[in-house]
């Protein structure tokens, strides 16, 4: 089995467990009725992983790859990496609520040139504060979706939400 029909399978398995997942997003009280709603775009992400995966994985059966997954092509990967970043979500995950979106979003973006061996640091504070400043005020000014500033925010302004 090659390595796209292996990687294949993984995302048609998680493609699959986000679309079902999706059914289980509770929706607003007469909501039924809206065009958009909190499960429409997770449903068509869904799907569209559901059909790339498909479409990879009969691929990878039709035109067949000379390099096999093998132990020379594990060894080659970098695992060590891939769970820096697997720990570095969770702390995402956990920090958003505490530290808010921007705080949070900075740190997990500097995390990430780090790990992948970034050297400039004017680049890595520019680029990961205005990705995670101006990704907030478009979701909040524009987009109208509001995100939760943080405990932090809160304590500090002593604003209550």
């Amino acid at each position: 089995m090659t390595k796209n029909a292996i990687g294949s399978i993984f995302f048609l398995a998680f493609s699959c467990f986000y679309f079902f997942n999706v059914f289980n997003i509770k929706e607003m009280p007469g909501g039924q009725f809206e065009v958009m709603t909190a499960s429409t775009f997770p449903f068509y992400i869904g799907i569209c992983g559901i059909i790339i995966s498909l479409l990879i994985l009969i691929l990878s059966f039709v035109k067949k790859d000379t390099d096999f997954l093998s132990i020379q092509y594990l060894k080659t990967m970098d695992f060590k990496t891939t769970m820096y970043f697997i720990l570095a979500m969770i702390f995402y995950g956990f920090t958003i609520r505490t530290l808010g979106f921007i705080i949070s979003t900075i740190i997990f973006l500097l995390i990430g040139f780090l790990l992948l061996k970034e050297k400039n640091i004017k680049r890595i504070l520019l680029i990961s504060c205005g990705v995670s400043i101006g990704f907030y005020l478009l979701l909040n000014n524009v987009l109208g979706v509001y995100i939760d500033p943080g405990m932090l925010y809160e304590f500090i302004i002593g604003d209550q939400s």
